[in-house]
This record gives structure tokens, C-alpha cells and sequence, in this order.
């Protein structure tokens, strides 16, 4: 990394938090990936993720399937993993929930309080898997002085569909200043979280709510292909105009990957 951008306090505090609707297939895979994340970055040899606290928080929004049993199963294994459960039928609200109750959760007997300026949001989606190496690139930007992070994404391989997803990859960006925005992958310090106005309260968009309000602000934003996490190349999804129904809409005549309005934010930063 370069010299630091701009001087911010050192993070000592990464929480995670992965909206959950209906994904008992997809939901293991998931929590098997992040936990090797949060693993990592608390094994890891620099200095900058030597005492990090990490933690993990599902909100389980309007769940039918069998998805909370393995949020529970899973948070029975690891103390890191916390459950929320909610009814709003909304991702911004299952998101902007679960941030709020990281942020007032405190590790009991630890000598220090919550920071948030000293904390770091990590956000994914729990139809998509991290990389091992996931939260330590995050930690990297944030602690070179970046407030807001967007990573790129990687579509899970559709034997039944290879036409679909060559189309998506023929124009998707997946360079250093991408134009893209994935709530399954982003990351923000939670005091400009806080200065922005938290995630929207919108049953889709709400990771480009959320962009357009922290570069309002005047805030670090960087854009990287260094850390791309693997997301579902299904077209059915939880909402109506979200990432699933774009990918559906690959498969009809004439629609390119630029076309995508869901996954990209005309820059102005």
C-alpha cells in the first residue's frame, strides 16, 4: 500500500454483517467462508491485526427455510457469530439493523470500548463466499486511511448456463477505480458509516444509497480488484431489482454487463 492517505486511527475493531433471507443452501458455505476470514485475520504475523476483535452478525429477516437453524448451529460453535432475527422483508433494513446492534455490542470484560472510528463494517450477502484473505486486505485499506472500500465479484460457475455468465465477465471491470458498487462486498469505517446516515431503509439499492451519501460527506473512497468474493449466479432473487434479476436479464436478447444499473454508481469522487 502507499503512505496513508490520510491520518486515522488504527482499526481495532472488524464486524461483519451478512443479511440472510431464505438461504439454507447457500448460507453454510457462507459462515464456513468467513469464519476462515475472521481466522485468518486474527492468525495473521503484522502488526496491524495483532488484538483485532472480529465478530460476525446474521440478521435473519423474514426467514421460511431452514436458514436459522444453521445460524444458530453456527453461532452455537463460534462465540464471533452472533444471530439478529427480523421481519422487514427489506435488505436495507435487515442491513442498517444489523449494524446498529454491531455497533452497540461490547466484548464483556474487555478494556476498551467500542471506537467507531477505530471500528470497520465488513458487508457481504449470504448467497456468496469470501476469500481467506478477505478481512485482512480490508483491514490493509482501512489502515492506510480509507473510509469506504468496494470490491468486485466473481459469479459462481452455472454449468446450465455458461452463455449468461460469459456475458456478464465481457463487460464487467474488474480492475483498480472499478465503477461498481456490491453490498456482498464493501467495507466503511463505521464513523463515516454513522456521518452518512446508515444504510437506507430500501427493499433494494441500498449499498448505492449508502455510496452516494459517505461521497457526500467528502470521504476516502477507494475501488479494488484485489479482493473479489464469489457471489450466486442465480436469477431468482430476494428482490425484484436486484443483482438476480439483472442476471436474469442476461439472458434476453440485447442487454450487455454495461447495462447493469444495480451494481454501478456514477462517480463524482
Amino acid at each position: 500500500m502507499t503512505e496513508p492517505l490520510m491520518r486515522r486511527p488504527p482499526i481495532r475493531d472488524v464486524r461483519v454483517v451478512v443479511p440472510v433471507r431464505d438461504e439454507e443452501q447457500t448460507l453454510g458455505a457462507c459462515l464456513s467462508a468467513l469464519t476462515d476470514a475472521m481466522n485468518t485475520l486474527q492468525r495473521a504475523d503484522e502488526a496491524s491485526c495483532r488484538n483485532v476483535r472480529v465478530s460476525t452478525f446474521l440478521v435473519l429477516d423474514t426467514c421460511r427455510d431452514t436458514s436459522a437453524r444453521i445460524a444458530a448451529d453456527a453461532a452455537a460453535r463460534d462465540a464471533r457469530i452472533h444471530v439478529i432475527e427480523r421481519t422487514h422483508g427489506s435488505v436495507g433494513m435487515a442491513r442498517r439493523d444489523g449494524v446498529r446492534v454491531a455497533l452497540s455490542l461490547e466484548a464483556p470484560h474487555d478494556a476498551h470500548a467500542l471506537d467507531i472510528g477505530a471500528t470497520w463494517i465488513a458487508s457481504t450477502d449470504a448467497d456468496s463466499t469470501v476469500p481467506a484473505d478477505w478481512l485482512t486486505k480490508h483491514l490493509e485499506f482501512a489502515n492506510d486511511g480509507v473510509d469506504l472500500l468496494l470490491g468486485t465479484v466473481l459469479l459462481a460457475p452455472d454449468p446450465e448456463n455458461p452463455a449468461m455468465s460469459a456475458r456478464w465477465f465481457e463487460g464487467y471491470e474488474s480492475v483498480e477505480g472499478h465503477p461498481h458498487v456490491h453490498g456482498a462486498n464493501l467495507g466503511i469505517r463505521a464513523s463515516t458509516y454513522v456521518k452518512a446516515g446508515e444504510f437506507p431503509a430500501s427493499r433494494e439499492h441500498e449499498d448505492v444509497g449508502l455510496v452516494a451519501a459517505v461521497a457526500a460527506t467528502g470521504a476516502i473512497i477507494r475501488s479494488s480488484a484485489r479482493l473479489p468474493i464469489v457471489t450466486s449466479a442465480r436469477r431468482v432473487g430476494r428482490t425484484p431489482g436486484g443483482f438476480a434479476s439483472f442476471l436474469s436479464d442476461l439472458c434476453g436478447p440485447g442487454l450487455r454487463p454495461r447495462d447493469n444499473r444495480d451494481t454501478t454508481i456514477v462517480r463524482s469522487f
